[in-house]
């Protein structure tokens, strides 16, 4: 007999991970670049803070980190039980700025292996703390800022941009210079106070939807998930955190 509902969580998820780890998976090219743009602004602040590279040496050893982490020694040795997977990441960037792979991954790139055409938008983030807390902010940032783009398209798609304006006015990105009451929004936006709070109300749930969907990618269990979630927005302003 069959029965509705999701599938089993493990089936859905560690599958990014396990696609980026052979060259030889259907899934490589996507997954690799999924890992990349989660984890590239992360990876990028924590070469320039903690060892001190400029902009593009820190360009240089993150392209150069990617191309060695998705080689398949690396990520093949990464299991769904030993942990999630951006602790593993954190852990593999000392040893790898020590180890000198930068000749080896040019060499590899020459060879075959896929350049990924991603960039940090901007330079070394503000915040203090240690680099290990940095690193959290910054993977925070980036599963946030896919998770809106991804609520963005979303909403727009459901004749419903309205949703994302007003999470984006009230919550993601207040300004000092906005009036962000419910009131205000309802005037600005030609709709009622109840509208504004269901509207807000449906796309923060979205939101956490989105989060977690992106953070399931690098962890086995939805205990895990939602630990993760927990975890890494602490180290968010909390009027953002979904």
């Amino acid at each position: 007999m069959e029965t509705s509902g999701p599938p089993p969580f493990p089936t859905t998820r560690w599958t990014l991970i396990r696609g980026a780890a052979s060259a030889d998976s259907p899934e490589y090219r996507a997954s690799l670049e999924q890992l990349a743009a989660a984890y590239w602004g992360p990876v990028y602040g924590h070469f320039r803070r903690k060892w001190g590279r400029t902009r593009a040496e820190a360009e240089d050893l993150t392209q150069d980190f990617f191309a060695a982490l998705c080689e398949k020694e690396f990520l093949a040795h990464v299991r769904p039980d030993g942990g999630r997977f951006r602790s593993y990441v954190m852990a593999a960037l000392d040893n790898f700025v020590r180890l000198d792979w930068r000749s080896r991954a040019r060499q590899k790139r020459g060879g075959g292996a896929i350049p990924l055409a991603l960039a940090p938008d901007d330079d070394v983030p503000s915040g203090g703390g240690s680099p290990d807390d940095a690193f959290l902010r910054e993977w925070a940032r980036s599963v946030l800022a896919g998770a809106l783009s991804d609520l963005e398209a979303d909403c727009r798609a459901s004749g419903a941009p309205h949703a994302y304006e007003l999470l984006v006015l009230r919550d993601a990105a207040p300004s000092a210079d906005v009036d962000a009451s419910y009131e205000a929004l309802a005037r600005r936006f030609g709709i009622s106070v109840t509208d504004v709070t269901n509207h807000l109300f449906r796309a923060r749930k979205k939101l956490r939807e989105m989060v977690l969907k992106r953070i399931r990618d690098t962890v086995s269990t939805e205990e895990e998930a939602e630990a993760e979630l927990k975890d890494l927005f602490a180290h968010e302003d909390h009027g953002r955190r979904p």
